[in-house]
């Protein structure tokens, strides 16, 4: 592959409920600490800061079985309350590096109380990296949804 055949990934899915308690659910400290980490036994939640501004950071961290820090650290390009973020995805450990990715979220409002969670995740040079990224997204969706459904019920 050469330097300008890069890959990306995108996943969908229609959560019961509105954007705006979405969007809150993937920029709120408080509320990441309830979805973000893994679904297999042993992982948990690590760290979350979000200074939520077009050139803000962010650090998202949850922690494996062995209690090894998985920590995403990125930039907001872009942020659209209630619809729209797009920030740049790399990890901090340099044995799980990605390069500088792009994650782009949109909410879209969809019919009786729903809304469609788009997440594109493009630029990694590696295909195995996107395979495992996909695993991860599916993964932190399933984690949302189910947050989500339990703070809505």
């Amino acid at each position: 592959m050469s330097a300008t055949e890069l890959q990306s990934l995108r996943l969908k899915r229609t959560i019961r409920a509105d954007p705006e308690t979405l969007f809150r659910a993937w920029t709120d400290p408080r509320e990441l600490r309830n979805w973000w980490r893994m679904e297999e036994p042993g992982w948990g939640f690590a760290e979350a800061s979000v200074d939520l501004r077009v050139g803000g950071r962010y650090r998202l961290g949850m922690t494996d079985p062995a209690g090894n820090a998985h920590v995403a650290t990125g930039e907001y390009r872009e942020v659209q309350r209630p619809t729209r973020l797009v920030f740049t995805w790399d990890w901090g450990n340099p044995a799980h590096r990605v390069g500088e990715t792009l994650v782009t979220v949109e909410l879209h409002p969809a019919e009786a109380g729903t809304t469609e969670l788009v997440l594109t995740h493009e630029r990694f040079a590696e295909p195995e990296k996107v395979a495992s990224h996909e695993r991860g997204w599916a993964q932190l969706f399933n984690l949302l949804d189910r947050f989500i459904t339990e703070e809505t019920a």
